[in-house]
């Protein structure tokens, strides 16, 4: 990923932050100015602070060098997945059992994939919804899809452009910073992402993963 998309990744992930962290900054005011602290201020800087700790350990999973391996590898990303959007607009539809999951491991790279997914799916619910996973195991790896329904469901704009593999040019801003990614780190596994603006509130995202090797 070259310097111009790994900044607009960065201001993604700053964006994301600055809301919690402004809470937490807020409430820690708040407090300085009481005697006795105020439940409701104190309430406000833990949620806060929570909300901060948990998109950050998702970040790190989904864009940073580490990666998670072995066969709860799935489940750490669903439990991730979960406590990301804990309280907001959007719900998430990823059960353990019943296409949610698949018997064998797949590598970092496809765990990071699903998770690029996830926010994929996520951003393209700007009044809230569900976000449901399913997956398959396939001859050629395993399938995943990734589906985004609610009103007004819909690729952002730039979204296409950015996922197409080439350069995305002026497409490429910090609101498809993480579809351009997504699509390289497909293409680095050799795979890609297929998407589907389905109409009707619906929008879905597709791969096969490969599975884990011993490079993992």
């Amino acid at each position: 990923m070259d310097l111009k998309a790994s900044q607009f990744l960065c201001s993604r992930i700053c964006h994301d932050l600055i809301g919690p962290v402004g809470a937490v900054n807020a409430g820690m005011e708040l407090l300085s100015d009481m005697s006795v602290p105020d439940e409701e201020a104190l309430a406000l800087v833990a949620d806060s602070a929570t909300q901060v700790i948990r998109r950050l350990t998702y970040y790190r999973l989904a864009f940073g060098a580490g990666g998670a391996n072995g066969p709860r590898a799935l489940i750490e990303a669903r439990k991730l997945a979960l406590d990301f959007m804990a309280g907001g607009k959007v719900t998430l539809d990823w059960p353990t059992e019943g296409g949610g999951t698949v018997d064998g491991p797949i590598g970092s790279g496809g765990v990071k994939l699903v998770m690029n997914l996830v926010l994929l799916a996520h951003d393209s619910l700007p009044r809230g919804g569900t976000v449901a996973v399913r997956m398959a195991d396939m001859p050629d790896g395993v399938g995943v899809a990734v589906t985004a329904s609610g009103i007004g469901a819909s690729l952002k704009d730039g979204v296409a452009l950015a996922m197409n593999g080439d350069d995305p040019g002026e497409a490429l801003s910090a609101h498809t910073a993480v579809a351009f990614f997504a699509q390289q780190l497909a293409l680095s596994l050799g795979r890609r992402i297929e998407t589907i603006d389905a109409g009707d509130d619906e929008v879905r995202f597709a791969a096969l993963l490969p599975r884990k090797t011993a490079d993992d």
